[in-house]
Formats: structure tokens, C-alpha cells, sequence
């Protein structure tokens, strides 16, 4: 054969000696008919590995011949990277999660602002406060938490009373004191340690007198209707100038005016628990009927008259009610006298004119 044969050509005569269809002779080429003899006695006779005892010498002999190094600061850094590299799409992960967690429960903290009792996210709103305090370390800080929360249910108050909602109205305006006594208070313990408490004294005046002028305008809408009379009655309270003694320090009288507004707002329910089931409180409408839940209460009512000795006997909504409200006025209470204890007698500030 003449010429120089690629791979293919001795691909192609392998395999037609392999078939049948040439004969080895018949190869002129000496070179390349000992390559195709060779290729069919290697497909015929495959090569075979090492038996065990060969392979065990030649691992033994690589062993004796490998020579152990110490530990680099290199490979200690590649370990730590190592390391560390396999939890981080874990860690991302959580980092993810945590991100949208944290992204929902302020959202809905957000939305919940505005929410008022019996709202469904009415509790999401308490939590987020009681997180607030929990996080406030400083009186100054207390002071400004207590103060945000005040102000909603002051506001909770003005928009149930004109939802008629009286009950709940009248539970908001009674926390409403409760948590400016409380603000009030923390300032009494600093006020005349610190000088720059007398400015946010100052402060927390001009935004009591706010609270009175939205009071006010409350009380002013609702005295039209009679039968939203008692929160009428429980916001006055809030919207009345204080009468705090004289010799209190500005924030002690500032606790003290809260705490009797709060007391005067549980005063409004409890003599609201105390009327009649079948009449209201309002002059001039004796023969009005009451709310739905005390109507439905009458009938249980008359029916527990002959088991009054029964030690639990249920309690009514205006019942609870009262006792929601005395429950915050107490605390309003115990605010001004920590107020009182917490203070010296500083020189009233007097509010900076606009």
C-alpha cells in the first residue's frame, strides 16, 4: 500500500481484519500490518491490572517515599474559609427570612397604629407598646414612649365615643391618665437632677394643652347626642383645666391632673355599671332603652335573683368596663404619688410663647 495511512484508514483496516473482509497478508506494509495484528491480539487478550499483591508493594514503596510538613499558616487560613464558606448560603438564608420577618412585623405595627379596641390587629398594636417600653431604658425615654401611647388613646377615645362605643371610650380616656401620669413620673424622678428635664416639662405642657383642645371639641360633638353622654362626661374630665396643689413640682402636678382624670373617667363607669338595666344615666330619656349587651344581660339578671348566694355570680359588660377603668385610674394614682416622692419643688417653667 502506498502513501502514509491516517488513524482512520487504520481504524477502517483493524476493522475489516476483524470482520473477515481482508486478511492480515494482505497488509504489504510490514509496520502497519504488526500495529493491526497487535490492536486485534490486545482486543482479543485485554490488558489486565496489577493483582493485590502487586498493588500492596507498589503502595508501599509511594508511603516510604512521601515526607509529612507541618501545618502552614496558609493552610490553617484555607481550612477557616473552608469552614466558614459551607454555612453561608444557610446563614443567608435566615438572613432572608429574619429581613422579611422583621419587614412584616413592622408593616403591621405601622398599620395597627391607627386601630382602636376590638380591631383585629387591636393586639398587635398593645404588643408593639409594651416592646417600646421594654426598650426604653432611660426616664426621658419612658417619658416619650408613655407620652405616644397616651395620645393614641386619646385618640381611641374621641373616635369610639363618636362611633358610639361609649364603654371602650370611656376605658381609652381612663388609660389615657394612667399613661401621662406615667410619662409625667418618669420625668419627677430627674427633673431636678437634670436642668434639661425642665424643658421637656415644658413640652409635655404644650402637648397637654393640645390633648384639652381635642378633648374639648370632642366633648362639644358629643353633648348633642344624650345617648353618648357618659363619654361626654369622661372626656370633660380630660379637657378640664388641672387643679393640682400648688406645691407640687411641675411634673408631680402634671401626674396629679392625670390621675384625677382618670379617676373621674372611672367614675363615669362605675355609675354607668350602677344604673338601672332598664334606663340610661342621661336627664330627660329615663324611658330609653339600654345597648344591646346590657338588654340581653337583663334577663340573666332577673334570673339570678334567687341565687345571689352563688359566689361567682357573671358580672355585666358595664361591670367589666368599671372595673377595666378604676384598674388604670389606680395606676394613674400610684404615678402621681411615685411623682411626688420622686421631685423637689423646682420653679414652674414657663411655656415659651409661639
Amino acid at each position: 500500500m502506498v502513501g502514509q495511512r491516517s488513524a482512520k484508514d487504520t481504524a477502517r483496516l483493524i476493522e475489516e481484519v476483524a470482520r473477515g473482509d481482508r486478511l492480515l497478508e494482505d497488509i504489504k506494509d510490514p509496520q502497519l500490518r504488526e500495529t493491526v495484528r497487535l490492536a486485534l491480539h490486545l482486543h482479543k487478550d485485554p490488558f489486565s491490572g496489577p493483582d493485590a499483591r502487586t498493588r500492596s508493594r507498589i503502595r508501599s514503596r509511594v508511603f516510604q517515599t512521601l515526607r509529612p510538613r507541618g501545618v502552614t499558616l496558609v493552610d490553617r487560613i484555607a481550612v477557616a474559609f473552608e469552614v466558614l464558606g459551607k454555612p453561608a448560603p444557610y446563614a443567608m438564608r435566615a438572613l432572608g427570612v429574619g429581613l422579611i420577618v422583621v419587614a412584616v412585623g413592622a408593616s403591621t405595627a405601622l398599620v395597627s397604629a391607627g386601630t382602636v379596641a376590638d380591631d383585629a390587629l387591636y393586639p398587635v398594636k398593645i404588643t408593639s407598646e409594651q416592646v417600646r417600653l421594654a426598650l426604653a431604658t432611660s426616664p426621658e425615654d419612658r417619658a416619650v414612649v408613655e407620652l405616644s401611647i397616651a395620645e393614641h388613646r386619646l385618640a381611641e377615645a374621641t373616635a369610639l365615643a363618636t362611633l358610639g362605643d361609649e364603654d371602650d371610650a370611656i376605658v381609652a380616656t381612663s388609660e389615657y391618665g394612667e399613661h401621662m401620669a406615667n410619662a409625667a413620673a418618669e420625668l419627677a424622678v430627674v427633673e431636678s437632677l437634670q436642668p434639661e428635664t425642665a424643658m421637656l416639662i415644658v413640652q409635655l405642657q404644650q402637648r397637654i394643652g393640645e390633648h384639652r383642645a381635642l378633648a374639648a371639641a370632642a366633648v362639644a360633638r358629643l353633648s348633642a347626642d344624650p345617648t353618648r353622654s357618659s363619654a361626654a362626661a369622661a372626656l370633660a374630665a380630660v379637657a378640664a383645666p388641672g387643679s393640682a396643689s400648688s406645691d407640687l413640682s411641675p411634673a408631680a402636678a402634671i401626674a396629679q391632673d392625670a390621675a384625677d382624670a382618670a379617676d373621674e373617667a372611672a367614675a363615669v363607669a362605675e355609675r354607668k355599671a350602677a344604673a338601672p338595666t332598664g334606663k340610661t344615666q342621661s336627664s330627660g330619656s329615663t324611658d330609653r332603652s339600654v345597648s344591646d349587651d346590657d338588654s340581653d344581660a337583663a334577663p340573666a339578671a332577673e334570673s339570678a335573683r334567687g341565687a345571689t348566694a352563688r359566689p361567682t355570680e357573671r358580672l355585666t359588660k358595664r361591670e367589666k368596663v368599671a372595673g377595666v377603668a378604676r384598674k388604670a385610674a389606680d395606676e394613674a394614682k400610684a404615678a402621681a404619688k411615685k411623682a411626688k416622692q420622686g421631685s423637689r419643688r423646682t420653679p414652674t417653667p414657663t411655656p415659651k410663647d409661639d
